[in-house]
């Protein structure tokens, strides 16, 4: 049996990795062209592109992960029993039961490296995305500027005689901000200078010997200053999906010490206004970022475990007569693979945006997908140990075909 556990997971292994590579490229291939518009419209370096590519494959893996696996097992026992192995196996005494230690070794590897990728590399990715992101702005916010030239920086446009790209520094400036619904401001400066913060991830352009003319509540007012600031969000600058990562940049620890206290400071009083983490804010804001932390806490743990799930789910998916492989060959097997799987993140993506809001519990969210495909692997793999099934493939196949008998029949019977 040591050779035989030793042999599954080898022939595993193989088909694993190449689902692996797979989604992870096509995936990857996807984002590309999210982010083709910063390399073409934005003049991004292509070096900073590759950063941003090597920090979001966290977060790819982390969904990769479980879906290999499925199809890795899935694959892995197709191929035996298009070659008739699993039927000698069968009928050399050993029973599919047997098949369930290298099944349940493999998927616990799994889940514990998908942890690994949830717990560790999915925060340092989104932190060094949240880094190569404002990289990206701060190099924009200089280089991408053209001397002569109106340049658009978000809702400020942007115009300097002349622009030092290795100091930042600007001549004769004028600067149009229309970020501001109410009012607008123009301001003409002598010199000015591009300032950017790493650690607070802040842009500012400080201005000075100029002149401000604003428009506030409908009356014009100007103003004459020796220096001036104005602040840039990196945000009108960077990709948008830079925003709202702070939570998921958090390692568990601080995650952890983020969930008490929030928790805490809901429950020390009953004020409209409270402070958390240095910060002003509501009750229901409070509230908000709460939830969102315990669910990211939560999905860094349900998610990975649905590898142990998927093993067993491929596992029974993959077992199949040769006559039936020979009819519907593993494609069949493969797309209902790919149905349960996406059946399965439908249902936690709408658990998560319903716990967001407040309508179910966090818990009951991101555990119920996890229970409900155990339950259906417990009946795969049943029904396909004590051969009520040939395949999964068949049982799906001969449920279609009584019920369409039965609809046929009331059809008649009406």
């Amino acid at each position: 049996m040591r050779i035989l556990s030793r042999y599954i997971v080898m022939e595993i292994l193989v088909f694993f990795g190449i689902s692996l590579a797979a989604f992870t490229g096509l995936l990857l291939t996807l984002r590309m062209l999210q982010l083709t518009s910063l390399i073409i419209n934005r003049g991004v370096e292509i070096g900073q592109i590759v950063r941003v590519f090597v920090s979001i494959i966290p977060t790819f893996l982390e969904i990769a992960l479980p879906m290999s696996t499925l199809l890795g097992v899935m694959l892995a026992f197709a191929r035996l029993c298009g070659d008739s192995e699993v039927v000698v196996m069968r009928a050399s005494g050993i029973s599919l039961t047997s098949f369930l230690r290298p099944i349940a070794l493999f998927g616990v590897s799994m889940g514990v490296l998908g942890l690994f990728v949830s717990c560790v590399l999915r925060p340092w990715g989104f932190e060094s995305l949240s880094r190569a992101l404002f990289e990206v702005a701060r190099s924009k916010s200089v280089s991408g500027l053209t001397e002569g030239v109106f340049n658009k920086l978000g809702d400020i446009t942007l115009y300097a005689d002349s622009i030092n790209y290795q100091t930042g520094d600007l001549q004769r400036v004028l600067v149009d901000d229309k970020r501001g619904e109410d009012q607008r401001k123009v301001v003409i400066a002598k010199r000015g200078k591009i300032v950017a913060d790493e650690k607070t991830q802040t842009i500012s352009l400080l201005l000075a010997e100029g002149v401000a003319h604003e428009r506030q509540d409908g009356r014009y007012v100007k103003t004459e200053f020796d220096s001036n600031s104005l602040a840039v969000d990196p945000n009108e600058i960077k990709n948008e999906a830079s925003k709202g990562l702070a939570v998921r940049e958090l390692g568990m620890s601080r995650l952890r010490e983020a969930i008490r206290e929030y928790k805490m400071v809901l429950r020390s009083t009953d004020a409209e206004t409270l402070e958390a983490f240095g910060e002003k804010l509501s009750r229901g804001e409070v509230a908000k970022k709460y939830r969102r932390a315990k669910i990211e806490f939560g999905q860094r743990t349900s998610l990975p475990l649905a590898s142990i799930i998927m093993a067993f789910i491929g596992m029974a998916l993959g077992i199949m007569s040769p006559r039936t492989q020979r009819t519907w060959g593993a494609g069949f097997a493969a797309v209902l693979g790919l149905a349960v799987f996406i059946f399965y993140y439908s249902i936690f993506s709408i658990g998560v945006a319903l716990a967001d809001s407040g309508a179910i519990h966090v818990g009951v969210a991101l555990w119920t997908p996890n229970i409900v495909a155990a339950a259906l692997a417990g009946i795969l793999v049943h029904r396909v140990a004590t051969e009520r099934w040939q395949s999964v493939s068949e049982g799906v196949l001969q449920g279609v075909l009584r019920l369409a008998a039965r609809l046929r029949g009331s059809g008649r019977g009406e």
